[in-house]
């Protein structure tokens, strides 16, 4: 098979709000370009994009799907992205592959809180945006109340280069703007002087000069050009197809993705596009089959890998034997000889490899990933059956590494493996994934959030260690003083001892059963962090003295002082952010503060707005479907890790009553 040259591809990644007809418009763009002879239907779980049993339950996207059709010489690759903000994750995925977003936006609904955000994540990425008005057919459609809402949310640089006929039922066909609206043209001629010159002028400029500073204008990001759509009844699709093969820009377009080299921050180098540079490529899904095995999906930026040649694994450091190729239409696999630049396709089997891991042959050049948000809606996992140990570790394993919007890690102090994705159903669409490829169900509860131990206060404490038994016997006396650090510095020991009143062995001795100690906790069973320890004095006995008897004697000097020292729990804190429509506002707040909530500050955009809080992580627990009971399922938000602070007392006490009682519970 001859290899596509980069300036005859176009790599366009759909995405937007739920509901808003992505899926359905790939399968019409696929139908309009020859890829397939017949449309199927979300709704019968017929689609090519949406293969997932559970994504024909639901009936949306889950995962990430690939597809491609070719238009006069033109090999457009699509990739249908998830709109539900439960597995935005994909989005990112998504961006690490595309040369443009297409932002579908519903024509009743208009711009609704995952328009905002996949727009944020294709500006973050630098990449240009198509927008595609889709559904004007429908009841209560309006195609110029849509254009002029993303004009004030987006700005005057989204223009329709498609408009309808009508809106609503009487939406039969779409007619270019180019050569018709003036904004549209100075938006396109404005970066080129000589263009625009003629222009103003009066000459008429060719349709080629137009076309080719078309694309300059949208891989500028200059202009965002909105199309008229009814994916349903085919309307406004090859003017849309023959949009992207026209305007949206090539893979061989330098995008500014830039690598470096690790050992010398000065020098950099950038990515070429081309067949002809060595291989480089950035993996962006992993997706892991019990049957058919690893699945892991590139986009080739330069060079080109063959069927039985090898790549360097990033992680393990050592070449990798690639042993099959494919290309994808949806679930789909289609073998081929070789992948080249511009080119997105999977390796078959290929072990080792994680989602935006950059395959090159030049170890020296790395690829930034791009910046996924954190997951914070966790669950306590484990299996039902202690049968299913070892195939439920296997198997979390794979699935947490085919998603970057999953995260699992197991608490060092109460044992329990969180699992954490973006919302309750990502993680009920985990479980399920679970059961249906490996067999394994788990049970699953509210993790214990992750408290802190410190002291607010300085205090001394001495402990005289003695232990007789008729043979040796144990003695160790520690004199010790605590004081608290800055929050985030930790812990501090100092050995400030005077006269060889106790051996720095045996001070070292006490400084592991302080540290154990710390690790543990003395209030709630929670780690204790930014304090310092000085031991001063003690006493040491040439028979009976050893490192057990001052690990003793140092852990219940340091207990003690703690007692003194005003002890305090720390709580962790997340920055949340809130996009809803306006007329919430209060509501929005007011559960917020009930959940003892600092807001921050409010940013308007259009009719919604975007709330930013700083929240205790443990009121959150149940955030996602008190905000979807608010805003009618319309409002959408983000957590990341802020920092930690002091709980207040009453908290705290209920806290460390919680934690007795565990402890009585369990002796």
């Amino acid at each position: 098979m001859a290899a596509n040259s980069p300036d005859s591809i176009r790599n366009i990644a759909f995405c937007g709000h739920g509901t808003c007809g992505k899926t359905s418009l790939v399968e019409s763009l696929l139908v309009s370009g020859g890829a397939i002879s017949r449309k199927g239907l979300v709704d019968e779980g017929t689609t090519v994009c949406d293969a997932d049993e559970q994504e024909k339950e639901r009936k949306h996207s889950i995962e990430l799907s690939c597809a491609s059709t070719e238009t006069d010489g033109t090999l457009l690759q699509f990739i249908d992205t998830p709109g539900y903000r439960d597995f935005l994750g994909q989005v990112y995925c998504a961006s690490a592959a595309a040369d443009c977003f297409a932002v579908v936006v519903e024509a009743k609904d208009g711009v609704r809180p995952n328009t905002r955000k996949v727009w944020q994540i294709a500006a973050d990425a630098g990449l240009p945006v198509f927008v595609v008005v889709n559904r004007v057919d429908r009841d209560l459609a309006d195609f110029d109340a849509v254009l002029t809402q993303l004009q004030d949310q987006f700005g005057g640089k989204c223009l329709a280069l498609t408009v309808p006929n009508a809106s609503g039922a009487g939406f039969s066909a779409v007619t270019s703007q180019l050569g018709q609206s003036d904004d549209l043209m100075e938006s396109i001629v404005e970066s080129n002087d000589d263009l625009m010159e003629r222009y103003l002028e009066g000459e008429e400029i060719p349709s080629e000069e137009i076309a080719a500073q078309c694309v300059e204008a949208v891989s500028s990001r200059s202009l965002f050009p909105v199309f008229a759509t009814s994916a349903e009844k085919d309307i406004g699709i090859a003017e849309l197809l023959e949009a992207f093969a026209l305007y949206s820009p090539p893979a061989s377009r330098d995008l500014g993705r830039v690598t470096r080299n690790p050992d010398n921050d000065e020098e950099t180098h950038a990515v070429s596009t081309s067949a002809d540079e060595p291989f480089g490529a950035r993996v962006f899904r992993v997706v892991s089959d019990p049957f058919v095995g690893k699945l892991t999906y590139i986009r080739v930026f330069s060079g080109s890998v063959v069927t039985n040649g090898s790549i360097h694994n990033p992680n393990t450091g050592k070449p990798e034997k690639v042993g099959k190729l494919v290309r994808l239409q949806g679930s789909e696999q289609v073998s081929v000889d070789l992948l080249s630049a511009g080119e997105i396709g999977a390796l078959i089997k290929v072990e080792g490899l994680r989602t935006f891991d950059f395959l090159t042959a030049d170890k020296r050049l790395v690829m930034d990933p791009p910046r996924v948000p954190l997951p914070m809606a966790g669950l306590a996992t484990s299996p039902k059956t202690k049968a299913d140990e070892k195939k439920f570790a296997e198997a979390y394993t794979k699935l947490v590494e085919e998603d970057v919007g999953l995260k699992a890690e197991r608490d060092r102090r109460t044992g329990e493996l969180v699992i954490s994705g973006s919302s309750a159903l990502h993680l009920q669409v985990l479980w399920r994934r679970l059961k249906a490829r490996y067999g394994v169900e788990v049970e699953t509860k509210q993790p214990k959030t992750p408290y802190l131990e410190t002291i607010t206060g300085k205090a001394d404490a001495q402990y005289r260690h003695k232990k007789q038994t008729g043979g040796s016997g144990e003695f160790a006396e520690v004199w010790l003083r605590v004081a608290p650090l800055e929050r985030g510095e930790g812990f501090e020991f100092k050995n400030t001892v005077f006269g060889g009143a106790i051996s720095a062995s045996y001070v070292e001795s006490a400084k592991k059963g302080i540290v154990a100690m710390m690790e543990h906790g003395f209030m709630a069973g929670c780690p204790i962090v930014d304090v310092r320890v000085e031991v001063y004095d003690g006493k040491e006995h040439p028979v009976d003295s050893k490192d057990v008897a001052f690990q003793k004697a140092g852990r219940e000097a340091f207990k003690q002082a703690l007692e003194k020292a005003k002890p305090a729990l720390l709580e962790p804190i997340v920055e949340v952010e809130v996009t809803f429509p306006g007329q919430f506002t209060g509501d929005i707040q007011g559960d917020l503060t009930r959940r003892r909530g600092r807001v921050q500050g409010v940013d308007v955009i259009g009719d919604f707005q975007i709330l930013k809080a700083l929240v205790p992580l443990a009121e959150m627990s149940e955030y996602a479907s008190s905000l979807g009971s608010v805003t009618g399922g319309q409002g959408s938000y983000t957590l990341e890790m802020a920092h930690y602070e002091a709980v207040p007392g009453n908290v705290q006490q209920k806290v460390v009553d919680a934690f007795k009682t565990a402890q009585t519970a369990k002796s």
